[in-house]
Order: structure tokens, then sequence, then C-alpha cells
């Protein structure tokens, strides 16, 4: 059996949002003490890791663990039919092999999607040094981003005592965008040892163009290492995790 029910659709529309920029189908494990999935995107360059526990859930019920194959672009387009603040149920169908989905909010709408043959991935724990955290507004990252795609396809991030440093150079020009202790937009800076790093836009863009302007992104660096992203999901009761592969510079 699996029933779990949410106070506003929003919650799992802007986490399915997130990840259906990186990988089109994904496997979820419902088991009783909350739902996760991990994959790697296509080319094997992304990393997503998801955890949602039953504590962000009004109603969870979810009696032994349970595989559950989607589709994450059909999933997105229904979950664009609900409004944010819409109860959403999401209910496992077993003989029609099919995940409902049930909007209750002005009316009550239901909607279904066909469940696919996928299995869950079994992927290891990345095990980085990374040497460097910031919490950052993710409205100034998107800003960022935006700004070093006018320049080329590859953006450096670099994190030291200073700040946090986001540019891109090419012959197209530069673009710059720093940010040191006291602004507002950076929360929280914790620098051991200083990290840089490239990588690329499209996927730094894909990863955060659907959080919201003011949600707070954990960025964690090394020198040299992936990027770790952390978004908090249901005010900070599950997560929604990002690792991206650095780009080789060019001596």
């Amino acid at each position: 059996m699996v029933s779990v029910r949410m106070e506003e659709s929003k919650v799992w529309k802007t986490c399915i949002g997130m990840m259906v920029n990186l990988i089109e189908e994904a496997a979820f494990k419902f088991t009783p003490d909350g739902i996760k999935m991990k994959a790697m995107d296509p080319s094997h360059i992304a990393l997503v890791d998801f955890e949602l526990p039953a504590t962000a859930f009004v109603e969870y019920k979810v009696k032994q663990p349970t595989v559950l194959g989607i589709n994450l672009l059909e999933m997105y387009k229904i979950m664009s039919r609900g409004k944010a603040e819409d109860e959403l149920t999401l209910e496992l169908d077993e003989e029609r092999n099919r995940m409902g989905l049930t909007f209750k909010g002005a009316s009550t709408r239901r909607l279904s999607l066909p469940l696919i043959d996928i299995r869950e991935a079994e992927l290891p724990e990345p095990k980085l040094q990374f040497t460097a955290t910031a919490e950052v507004l993710a409205g100034v990252i998107q800003d960022g981003l935006k700004d070093a795609e006018i320049v080329g396809d590859n953006v450096r991030f670099e994190l030291s005592n200073d700040g946090l440093l986001i540019s891109a150079e090419s012959d197209k020009g530069t673009a710059e965008l720093k940010l040191g202790k006291g602004d507002k937009a950076l929360a929280k800076l914790n620098v051991k040892q200083l990290a840089r790093a490239m990588f690329n836009i499209k996927y730094l863009s894909d990863m955060t163009k659907a959080a919201s302007s003011s949600d707070i992104i954990t960025i964690n660096l090394g020198m040299e290492l992936p990027i770790q992203l952390d978004f908090p999901v249901a005010d900070g009761k599950g997560r929604l995790r990002f690792l991206l592969a650095p780009r080789i510079e060019a001596e």
C-alpha cells in the first residue's frame, strides 16, 4: 500500500521541476520512513539525490518498501496543472500499475500516470573532501549564471575567506559576481582552504532554475572537485542534492 498526502502541492512540484531538467526517468523508493531517489543524468556528469521523510507529509501510509518507476516529464506536466496551495495525494493503483495524483483545493481533481519499468539505481556515496561551504540566496546564483551564459559555456566558482566569486571569461568578454561577508545574500561562509573549480553553465542553470529566488542554496566546494548543491525541501525536513563534475581547465 502506498498513499501519501502533503499539505501543499508546490513542494512536490518544485522538486520534480528541478529533477526533470537533468533526468527524464527515475525510480522512487517509497519506504515506511520516507521517499528516496538517486540517479545519474544520461551523460553521467551530474548526480541527483532526493530525500523526503514521512514527517513532511500530513498523512503517510507505506507498509513496505516499494519502488515506483516514474517518467518525470509526464509527471511534471500533471504537477503543472495543480495550484501551489492545493493539497496533493499520491497513491499507487496496483491493479492498473499507475500512480494517482489528487489535487484538492477549490475543487477535487484526479489524474493518473502509468508507471514504467526502471530499476532503482545502486550508486555509491561519493566521498569528497570539500574545503569550503557557503549558504547563498538562489536568486543571486541564478543571476550570476545568466551573466556568465552571455560570455560562454563554462563558469568558475571560487570560495575563499573573502566570499564567493562566480566568473566567466571568453573571447566574448567577461562576467563576474562577488559576494562578501556582510552581504545579505551570503547567509553563511566557512572556508578551511581556498576552493575553486569550473563547471558547465547549462547543468548548473538546469539545477537551479526551478528554485525560488528566496531559497537558500548550500554550496560545497573543493579544489577541482565536483560542486555539491543542497536545496532544503519541505521547510528543511527533506533535501534535494545535486553533484556536478568539474570541467578540466586548459593550461
